[in-house]
């Protein structure tokens, strides 16, 4: 099966997590324009009938998701198409392995509506098997006491827990950065974003930025793209996104500093010129 059970790994505009889960049926690149995308709702949601596109980008064990364009949405209702009716020409898609993907990072989608989530699940989602063992012996009175008296500690445990969740959360730091700039070398400006959370000893974790450069008409845009002048005028190695309907171009790489404390990494930024934020995130 392709799909997975995948927990949300980033919070919303106040810092709280996300408890939803994403049942991810499949992700796949169309092989023509060689972009990846993936389909998937949200597990508790099913009745809602509501299945989600996106583009993603692939870091690690994770998959960070992004809206698509109009006229990218006929690839993927083919690919949805061909899918449920285990007719996938492999020349046209590739289905992607998920199995060292745990976790999702949900930045933007397309929501569409669609009937047939159970049978995408059915296809997709491994299921669980319980084996219930019967009880071939006798047990003693004392023994059920017992059992009794755990299965209530247990439950009064889990009730505690639900109502207290605060107790088991570690919450670890993290600096949102923000910097508004102009490229010389392109006649561009452009905004960069830079999320960096540390680990518990304050140290870093992971560095993600992304660029988002602004072009002035189609034409500058176009010329840009269709001559794939990103290759020639950024040194850094990451993933492109262009975006006809903004005319811009985002670029999307994980960072590498050299610097590793929090305090190191919090003045290193400001000297380069971004606003950063304080905030904290669950581990």
């Amino acid at each position: 099966m392709n799909g997975r059970i995948l927990k949300i790994s980033n919070n919303d505009l106040y810092g709280n997590a996300d408890e939803r889960l994403v049942s991810l049926f499949a992700a796949f690149t169309h092989k023509k324009y060689m972009n990846k995308y993936a389909i998937f709702t949200f597990t508790e949601e099913y009745g809602k009938n509501k299945l989600y596109y996106a583009s993603i980008h692939l870091k690690e064990n994770s998959i960070v998701t992004f809206g698509i364009r109009e006229d990218e949405k006929q690839y993927i209702e083919k690919f949805v198409n061909d899918y449920l009716n285990n007719c996938v020409n492999p020349s046209e898609y590739e289905i992607l392995d998920l199995g060292n993907i745990n976790k999702i990072e949900l930045v933007s989608s397309t929501e569409v509506d669609f009937n047939r989530l159970i049978e995408l699940d059915n296809m997709s989602i491994p299921k669980e098997t319980v084996i219930v063992e019967e009880e071939v012996t006798t047990k003693k009175p004392v023994f059920l006491y017992i059992l009794l008296v755990i299965c209530l500690l247990f439950l009064g445990g889990i009730i505690y827990l639900h109502y207290n969740p605060d107790i088991l959360e570690v919450k670890l730091k993290k600096l949102d950065c923000t910097m508004e700039g102009y490229d010389k070398k392109i006649d561009l400006p452009y905004q960069s974003e830079v999320t960096i959370k540390f680990d518990r000893n304050d140290e870093l974790d992971t560095m993600n930025k992304i660029d988002t450069y602004t072009f002035k008409d189609e034409e500058t845009y176009h010329d840009f793209k269709d001559n794939n002048k990103e290759s020639v005028n950024f040194d850094d190695t990451g993933t492109y996104k262009y975006d006809d309907d903004t005319l811009t171009l985002k670029l999307i790489y994980d960072n590498k500093l050299i610097i590793y404390q929090y305090d190191e990494i919090k003045r290193y930024m400001k000297k380069e010129g971004y606003s950063c934020i304080e905030g904290e995130y669950n581990e």
